[in-house]
């Protein structure tokens, strides 16, 4: 799943939000809020390049939310500058690795990403996690863009009002290398959690959407589901 629109490219109130990461001293500095979305930002030791997380509530189930972040054909429905997205090799609807391409404005050059995604449940906490990183793998095409990593990512969604709602906590840490200045790449990341909250608010209430079934059976398997 792709994390740098990232360089160019869930409600709960501000004060808790900020508040609940300074009590498990992640040292995330407190952004801002808007449309009840919370952002922060974080240094991270020995990369140029900041970390952002955004928190807020999605008004859909946990099972809807989880099927439409498993589906690679989905992204550039609503994931902000990803113009293209595909599974390279499928292990299950839980476990792959998929090719993305993010759209950079001129007269900078578009990136693209090689990204292994898996999801895990905590059955105990409530929670479904996407977890994902850049790797190397020989399915990815040739393309001549400069290819982007995505050093850390996760979606972390946790059941609320008996699965009716969903709180959203979504990290990433990426880099678009080539010769982008890191100032600029920061300037842009401070954007991203916000834009791929709105974006999937709305891409979890559209028409036609069909919860996967495989991460059905897992949450199934797992309590999650009432």
């Amino acid at each position: 799943m792709n994390h740098f629109l990232c360089a160019i490219v869930v409600v709960v109130s501000v004060v808790p939000l900020a508040l609940s990461a300074r009590a498990a001293g992640d040292k995330w500095e407190f952004v801002g809020s808007k449309d009840d979305i919370a952002t922060y930002r974080r240094e991270v030791a020995g990369s140029p390049v900041i970390a952002m997380k955004g928190e807020a509530i999605v008004e859909a189930s946990i099972l809807r939310v989880a099927s439409v972040l498993a589906d690679t054909a989905r992204l550039p429905m609503w994931m902000n500058g990803v113009s293209e997205a595909r599974r390279l090799r499928t292990s299950s609807a839980l476990h792959y690795v998929e090719y993305e391409r993010a759209k950079i404005p001129f007269p900078l050059t578009d990136r693209d990403f090689v990204i292994e995604s898996w999801m895990e449940v905590d059955a105990a906490k409530k929670q479904v996690v996407l977890k994902a990183h850049s790797v190397s793998d020989p399915s990815a095409p040739e393309t001549g863009l400069v290819r982007g990593e995505v050093l850390s990512s996760t979606f972390t969604l946790t059941a609320l009002d008996h699965g009716q709602r969903t709180r959203v906590v979504t990290e990433v840490h990426s880099d678009p290398k080539g010769s982008i200045p890191k100032w600029l790449v920061n300037r842009f990341q401070t954007s991203w959690a916000y834009d791929t909250i709105k974006g999937l608010r709305a891409q979890v209430n559209k028409a036609g959407i069909q919860d996967n079934p495989e991460v059905k059976a897992l949450l199934q398997k797992s309590g999650l589901l009432e």
